[in-house]
């Protein structure tokens, strides 16, 4: 009998026996509900695989150095300022008679040699008083015979903006890469230095029937090596050039090599085009022995950077203590900052937070943001932005970038006396001379160190290049040469890039370079830099550029510019951009005996006009390249220099006024009067022309006299004690934080010499903190009289009696000072800032307001002036005002900030202990949080008790 739930079955079919009892039926509930599961399944297994179909398609593509990821240069290349100037600069190659120099001939072998040149230098070789011109050809590929290799040419400045190849120059058929311009024998004519693969060739300048010639001077000894980058300093102080030439890697020629490799951003790089493949060379510091011979103290000194492999290395002063450091560009390894410490070294590279890991190329050095200190920039490989490491030195004291802190940045960048734990020899009407510590020491007696803390940097740099657009821009170059220059004349530096790939195109061997365009990048104000370059045809040209350098070849006043391109020439362009007036320097210093020819190698000098402060130094580097010793000095509407300040190498000061905008300075070391100059018509004994015009006024100082010259006998002794005790009296103020134990230092330094104003400056910071607002308060008077123009001065005099103000008669006091430092320099936002709580302090609130604001459109990190305008916009009721500026507080605090006893990883600021400013303290114990009512409450009700 069949059971009735069952249809019947056929007779045929024989059914099998039953097992077990027949499943139930599922009732309408359950049914739902796996229709429910069946759908929602579907459902998840359509929306997997179209989210794998939409990620398939749109996921960002690999990366390739040859692109243009839109998301990155859409956002970039828009949004120049309409006050940018258009990039007026011409191709005068071809007329400048450049157009027949070859870098290369032939064709590579993917081989490194080939690829990392070349460089050019300017510099006057005959005295005449135009640049003249070294151009290094790179020579061609390595399968060639040297015979067929494009030689190096010395080309002669004809002063018509036109050149003449030197045909007497001897025949120089190199793998070349560098070359720098320095007297190393101090007869007063340019020597040249040559490097390359295998080639470290030195060229004596002599006398010719006709002129000048080149000969090769053996006293530098040609050693085998793959050398790079040369750069001359006097490390020593003792008044004659060393040279330092970079070894960049031990490369092994082997043809097996060149077929195997591997890929780098989608790109196939042979083994010997990778520099990883081989270990770094060594370099070497020959120092300059006095007698035309050198000896390399590199090991004994400890700076052959044996685990870098070195393209460039920069002598430069960048702490303003008077001796030249050193920072060494390290491809594919740490770059190394050699701190000099009185002619030893000590590699502080970590400490100052300058072992940049990326493959660095080309250096470029300028106070960019003219805050007081010289900033470094740096050029990298692709996919690895490029730096720009602001100087921390004026603002070592700081904890933020509160432009309210009178310790740091803002009082101290005007006054050109700069200083981290050492003070500068020769500031403003300084007795002593800036001067080595020795006598011309032989190769095994150079300069102890003066005693310091040797685990401490007097340096802290910091890697801004993204906050000023000078960082996601690059990813998709390779840098090489690089200089800053201040092409328009407005008084900020602009920068200048040269770009080209070291990947090769697919394909075929020999495969070629791909080209790129260059950046020129225009400052504005400090704050960002725009690339103009695309404005620019003949600059968006594509080339594998290298070197390049930049000089007043036709001597009309602004700054020219030269590239070198691998695998074609050189490059010139005029520049017909610039809109402001501009003064140029030539310096004149001093050598061992006296006498008046050395080139002013090292020296610095700083202009102030209407209020601003404006760097320059002799040094250049940029990449297997050099610049100009002229210096130049856009001028904006300014039609004179107020003062100009000399800081001779290893020498004294001397100070100026009133010179003439529009012309050439030239200015001997120790000589009251500078020189107007012209060049010279007809080339004779005399390289310029006097105009006849009434001469600047030197600033003498309080003997009598500019400075003391090299000749004459220095109280040495004297001189280091002074420096032992100032730099004492630092070391306990920056790096014990122990402002007590600093002042007998400072006072013992003062004993010595009344008039530095720095360690006048310190002295009083230390007996503010100490609680002494009496005596900090006549030490900064009497750095008032020293200096009538010392802005920093006024502000903190201004500050400090504002802190310890016990009436309104002092308050009033203190507005005075303020004012007065605002009106020395106005585009500072220190003094103002200060101002508006002077007013709040008073009861004016809408004059504390008014000052506060102009502060903060001027200065986007005023973290004061935001915080108290919130505190205003409470007071008025409007709490929604209130928050926006507590929020643009912490915007301007950055994003590393954390609230009063957090720490945070990246602050490598330190704290003075000193109130700066009477209201500093409220914002900087805020919580971050943005509630008015709590925020402002304790604010309040101290504001309430001094009215």
């Amino acid at each position: 009998m069949s059971d009735p739930g069952i249809p019947s079955t056929p007779a045929s079919v024989a059914l099998p026996p039953s097992k077990s009892p027949a499943k139930p039926l599922l009732s309408p509930r359950r049914r739902r509900l796996r229709w429910t599961l069946g759908i929602l399944s579907g459902v998840l297994a359509l929306g997997i695989g179209v989210g794998a179909v939409w990620f398939l398609t749109t996921r960002p593509q690999q990366y390739r150095p040859d692109e243009r990821p839109e998301d990155i240069t859409s956002s970039l290349s828009q949004g120049i300022p309409a006050e940018a100037p258009k990039p007026n600069i011409v191709d005068v190659t071809r007329q400048a008679g450049l157009a027949s120099f070859r870098t290369f001939v032939g064709q590579r072998t993917s081989q490194l040699p080939e690829d990392m040149g070349s460089g050019a230098a300017w510099g006057d070789f005959d005295n005449d008083g135009d640049d003249d011109l070294f151009l290094v050809s790179q020579g061609g590929g390595m399968s060639l015979p040297r015979e067929q290799w494009a030689p190096c040419e010395l080309h002669e400045n004809l002063g018509d903006g036109t050149f003449r190849k030197v045909a007497d120059f001897p025949e120089t058929r190199i793998l070349g890469l560098g070359a720098a311009w320095g007297d190393c024998d101090g007869d007063g004519w340019l020597d040249l230095v040559v490097t390359g693969y295998n080639a470290l060739l030195l060229f004596h300048n002599e006398a010719a029937e006709r002129g000048r010639k080149l000969v090769r001077d053996a006293r530098l000894p040609n050693l085998k090596g793959y050398w790079s980058g040369a750069s001359w300093g006097d490390f020593d102080n003792d008044r004659d050039l060393d040279l330092y030439v970079c070894g960049y890697v031990q490369y092994v020629e082997n043809e097996v090599d060149i077929a195997r490799g591997e890929t780098q951003h989608g790109v196939f790089v042979p083994f010997t085009l990778n520099p990883n493949s081989y270990p770094g060379g060594l370099n070497a510091l020959f120092r300059n022995n006095g007698d035309g011979t050198f000896t390399d103290v590199a090991p004994r000194l400890k700076v052959t950077n044996p685990e870098g492999r070195s393209l460039g290395a920069l002598w430069h002063d960048l702490d303003d203590d008077g001796w030249l450091d050193l920072y060494v560009a390290n491809d594919v390894s740490d770059n190394v900052f050699y701190y000099n410490r009185g002619g030893t070294f000590e590699d502080l590279s970590h400490p100052a937070l300058l072992a940049d890991y990326r493959s660095a190329m080309g250096l470029a050095v300028g106070d960019y943001n003219r805050d007081g200190d010289d900033d470094l920039f740096i050029s990298h490989w692709v996919a690895q932005e490029n730096a720009l490491y602001d100087n921390l030195l004026t603002d070592f004291s700081k904890k933020s970038a509160a432009a309210a802190d009178v310790s740091g940045k803002v009082s101290e960048r005007v006054s050109g006396s700069l200083t981290a734990n050492v003070a500068p020899a020769g500031s403003p009407t300084h007795p002593l001379t800036r001067s080595p510590t020795h006598e011309s020491p032989g190769p095994s007696s150079l300069a102890s160190p003066l005693p310091v803390n040797p685990t401490k940097s007097p340096l802290r740099f910091m890697d801004i290049a993204d906050m000023r657009g000078l960082g996601q821009i690059a990813l998709q170059f390779v840098g090489w040469g690089t200089e800053f220059v201040d092409l328009d004349a407005d008084g900020w530096l602009d920068l200048v890039v040269a770009n080209g790939n070291t990947l090769e195109f697919e394909g075929p061997i020999p495969r070629k370079l791909k080209p790129q365009e260059a950046f020129l990048f225009w400052n504005q104000r400090g704050e960002h830099f725009y690339n103009l370059a695309p404005l620019n045809k003949s600059l968006s040209e594509q080339h594998v550029t290298r070197g390049l350098a930049v000089s007043d070849y036709d001597n009309d006043g602004d700054m020219d510019v030269l590239f070198v391109h691998h695998g074609e020439g050189a490059q010139l362009f005029r520049n017909d951009m610039q809109t402001g007036h501009w003064l140029k320097l030539r310096l004149r210093s001093r050598l061992k005996d006296g006498r008046p020819l050395g080139f002013g190698d090292g020296s610095k000098v700083i202009a102030r006009v209407g209020g601003a402060i404006l760097r320059r130094a002799v040094s250049s580097v940029s990449y297997l390249s050099q610049s100009s010793r002229t210096l130049h000095f856009g001028l904006g509407s300014a039609t004179k220099v107020d003062q100009l300040e000399v800081r001779w190498h290893a020498g004294g000061t001397n100070f100026f006024s009133n010179l003439d905008a529009n012309a050439t300075w030239e200015i001997t070391e120790g000589e009251p009067t500078p020189r107007r100059v012209g060049v010279a018509s007809s080339k004779g004994p005399e390289r310029h022309t006097t105009e006849n015009r009434p001469p600047p006024t030197a600033v003498l100082n309080e003997q009598g006299r500019v400075a003391a010259a090299p000749g004459e006998k220095l109280d040495k002794a004297r001189l280091l004690n002074f420096w032992n005790n100032q730099r004492a009296g630092m070391n306990a103020l920056k790096i014990d934080k122990d402002s007590a134990k600093a002042i007998p230092f400072f006072r013992a330094a003062l004993e010595l010499d009344p008039k530095h104003e720095d360690s006048r400056y310190y002295l009083a910071h230390c007996l503010a903190a100490q609680g002494d607002a009496t005596g900090a308060l006549v030490q900064l008077e009497e750095l008032q009289r020293i200096n009538s123009h010392s802005h920093r001065g006024f502000q903190q005099w201004g500050s400090l009696r504002a802190i310890f103000a016990k009436s309104d008669a002092d308050l009033a006091a203190a507005e005075q000072a303020l004012e007065r430092a605002h009106a020395i320099n106005p585009e500072e936002t220190g003094a103002l800032l200060v101002l508006g709580e002077v007013s709040l302090l008073r009861g004016d609130l809408a004059k504390a307001d008014e000052r506060l604001a102009a502060a903060c459109r001027t200065n986007p990190k005023a973290v004061g002036g935001f915080f108290l305008r919130g505190y205003l916009a409470w007071k008025r009721g409007d709490d929604t005002q209130a928050r926006k500026f507590l929020e643009d507080t912490r915007t301007a605090l950055g994003k590393d900030w954390q609230p009063k006893g957090a720490t945070s990883e990246g602050d490598v600021q330190q704290k003075q202990h000193i109130e700066t400013t009477p209201l500093t303290r409220f914002w900087e114990q805020w919580d971050g949080l943005a509630e008015p009512e709590k925020t402002f409450a304790q604010l309040d009700a101290f504001l309430t008790t001094k009215r």
